[in-house]
């Protein structure tokens, strides 16, 4: 309200000269016929800002505040100009038409300023009702958004904070909806070892094995085990960390073909026991990237051990690095391509979610947990990089995923 002050100050200023050089009253007439409008005008508007400071404080309802004020404004203005012209000694039978064309410029005025103040008033409820609405749970809440002016960029606003909450509240359920698989499904790859350690447990301690060969075995089963629920463990332990934002990374200037070879190096005998062909490239002049050695070597253990599993005896993994398009990013993509079966087109969607299991891409039998893919992204993610997948049944499957360059 104090910012509005001195621009109708001024614009009072301008309307009293332009009336008194329309009007063309002699000098000392024209310099107190000034007088009398000026002190007309901070009346009336002294008038109109009291009322509506008091009806700010008092009364509720927006448009009654600017209907009210309105009148009072026109009221004063009226009744000053009246005093103003009988004060002048102005033509007393001019007087009941002034007082008539007054009338009706202030009544006009009125109107059309209740007018304003209805449809500002019902722009105004319509926010009022969106917010209470909004908070009363129903996220899909939105207002009439439409024109340029303060109360439809207000009501943009509005839309905008409603959709955010949506998301939000979309992003919060879905989080609590993996929290809950991700706990049944601990608990499931929990049990399963546990039980069976329980089992060769109780057979050794009642006595119901005694061969020395037997014995040896379940002890083997039971080290198994027991390997099983480390991995687990350590598995969820990184992907906390991931998810806080805790694990630490040595950032490096690596070559992509060091890391290909020492996965390959790795993984070699593990192929061939399994008669799969595994090789590995890496294109003409590809750069370092910056990573840290162990986990990218971790996210490609990761993919290559489980392209393994699913490729059959004379099948084919290829390994390879390759540098940006001209003009694209500065980034290395690896990839990891086998001819395995390939993943199931309804699944291909959830194989980055955490213990997800689809009917052929991720099996018990075929060992892992569920998590290899989802510690795979968080790692890559964290780099700074993406990572997708490209599959089809009976097709094989291709990882790829792309680091900055160093």
């Amino acid at each position: 309200m104090n910012r509005l002050i001195l621009p109708i100050l001024m614009l009072v200023a301008l309307a009293l000269m332009a009336a008194i050089g329309w009007v063309g009253a002699p000098g000392a007439s024209s310099a107190e016929l000034m007088g009398y409008l000026a002190l007309a005008g901070l009346f009336a508007l002294a008038v109109a800002t009291a009322a509506l400071l008091w009806l700010r404080r008092s009364w509720g309802s927006l448009w009654l505040q600017l209907a009210v004020t309105y009148a009072a404004g026109v009221a004063v203005s009226l009744v000053t100009v009246l005093l103003t012209v009988q004060a002048m000694l102005f033509s007393q039978s001019d007087l009941p038409l002034l007082t008539l064309l007054l009338l009706f410029a202030g009544v006009m005025s009125l109107g059309m300023g209740m007018g304003l103040a209805g449809t500002i008033g019902r722009r105004v409820g319509a926010l009022r009702e969106g917010a209470q609405r909004l908070a009363g749970g129903d996220l899909g809440a939105r207002v009439d958004a439409q024109g340029g002016d303060d109360l439809a960029e207000l009501a943009r606003d509005f839309n905008r904070m409603a959709e955010q909450l949506a998301a939000a509240a979309a992003e919060r359920e879905r989080q609590e909806a993996a929290r809950r698989d991700l706990v049944v499904a601990v608990s499931h790859d929990l049990r399963t070892p546990l039980a069976s350690l329980r089992v060769l447990t109780e057979a050794l301690s009642d006595g119901l094995v005694d061969d020395p060969a037997t014995v040896e075995r379940y002890l083997g089963t039971m080290r198994g085990q027991i390997g099983l629920l480390s991995g687990l463990i350590d598995d969820l332990f990184e992907l906390a960390q991931l998810d806080a934002g805790a694990l630490a990374f040595d950032m490096q200037r690596v070559a992509p073909g060091d890391l290909i070879s020492d996965v390959i190096n790795g993984l070699l005998p593990q192929s061939e026991a399994k008669g799969v062909c595994l090789s590995g490239a890496v294109s003409q002049g590809v750069g370092p990237v910056l990573a840290a050695p162990q986990k990218i070597e971790r996210v490609l253990y990761n993919l290559v051990a489980n392209a393994i599993r699913h490729t059959p005896g004379g099948g084919q993994i290829v390994l390879d690095a390759c540098g940006p398009e001209p003009g694209a990013p500065q980034r290395v993509t690896f990839s990891i391509a086998d001819s395995g079966e390939g993943i199931a087109a309804e699944d291909l969607p959830h194989v980055f979610e955490r213990f997800y299991r689809g009917e052929k891409s991720r099996s018990r039998a075929t060992g892992g947990a569920g998590l290899g893919l989802a510690i795979a992204r968080g790692i890559v993610e964290a780099h700074g990089g993406t990572i997708w997948i490209e599959s089809a049944r009976g097709r094989g499957t291709t990882v790829r995923f792309s680091l900055p360059m160093g």
